[in-house]
């Protein structure tokens, strides 16, 4: 039984990984290696090493490290500067009137490739800025553009946490976050507060929202009728907390009471069906402006 190495490599700090096989090379983590794409040679750094066995019908195909980058590779060349290509590419978009907006540049092997960001709000025909950039450059260059997350995920910043935005230091690929999410945490509902720098929602809402699920299903709904165990007074819920797993109700005779849930039962006369909180996306926040933010999709 034969089978093959495997190494996982990102091209930029939290980017997504990509798995390569190699062979004969000796590899650890955090060496850099040159890697062939779909778009050309370029640099990559490895995060992870593994072994797979190769089965007869395994349909599995990887494409291969070529080799470890030399110093030269991975030294940044004097030039030309990373921030004097974004300039020079500033320069040749005004030339060219496109509706683009240059974010980064990374210089690659010496100075001999050139990758550019860009943002822009459609399609762009940057077929004759790549000639005009090659020849000034004396490189080959790619560009590349990149959506609202992607771009803030590029230039990083501070979150209103006070940290570094999630996207740019350590979070790899965007996963789904929906405005339910906020409001089955009881967030406020203020897209300031639930929105990151792109003005997308807040990726972090999806950290904990499981956790709130869980805690959700176990209180009894708004509206529902309970028993006081101390006393045996009838109450309905009013209102519930989710971490400290406690409701307020109030009894028949207005009394309002906060209890945890070993200090009530589900009433027997409990009239009706209870007034279960709808989190859906389409039932709350009506009276404010959600038209900023869009769910990940």
């Amino acid at each position: 039984m034969q089978g093959f190495n495997i190494a996982s490599v990102q091209f930029s700090r939290a980017g997504k990984i990509f798995d390569f096989s190699y062979n004969e090379i000796a590899l650890s983590i955090g060496d850099p290696v040159v890697v062939e794409t779909e778009r050309g040679l370029s640099l990559a750094t490895v995060v992870k090493l593994d072994f797979a066995f190769d089965f007869k019908n395994s349909d599995r195909k990887l494409k291969s490290i070529l080799r470890k980058a030399s110093p030269k590779e991975t030294t940044p060349p004097l030039s030309p500067l990373p921030e004097d290509v974004v300039k020079f590419t500033e320069d040749k978009v005004t030339k060219f009137k496109l509706k683009m907006r240059v974010l980064k540049s990374e210089v690659q092997f010496g100075g001999n490739k050139v990758i550019i960001y860009f943002s822009a709000p459609g399609r762009v025909d940057f077929r004759e800025l790549v000639k005009e950039l090659a020849g000034g450059l004396k490189a080959r260059v790619e560009l590349k553009q990149v959506g609202a997350r992607d771009e803030t995920k590029l230039l990083g910043g501070m979150g209103i946490c006070g940290r570094e935005y999630c996207c740019s230091s350590f979070l790899r690929e965007f996963v789904p976050v929906s405005i339910r999410m906020a409001k089955n945490q009881n967030l406020a509902l203020n897209p300031t507060k639930i929105s990151g720098g792109c003005g997308r929602l807040l990726c972090c809402l999806t950290y904990e929202n499981d956790v709130y699920t869980e805690l959700r299903q176990i209180l009894p709904p708004r509206g529902t009728r309970v028993s006081i165990l101390a006393s045996g007074e009838e109450a309905v819920v009013m209102k519930s907390d989710l971490l400290n797993q406690s409701v307020m109700v109030e009894t028949d005779g207005a009394k309002q009471y906060t209890l945890s849930l070993k200090e009530i039962s589900i009433s027997t006369l409990s009239r009706g069906k209870p007034e279960t909180e709808s989190i859906s996306g389409e039932t709350w926040g009506e009276d404010i402006d959600l038209s900023t933010l869009t769910d990940h999709l």
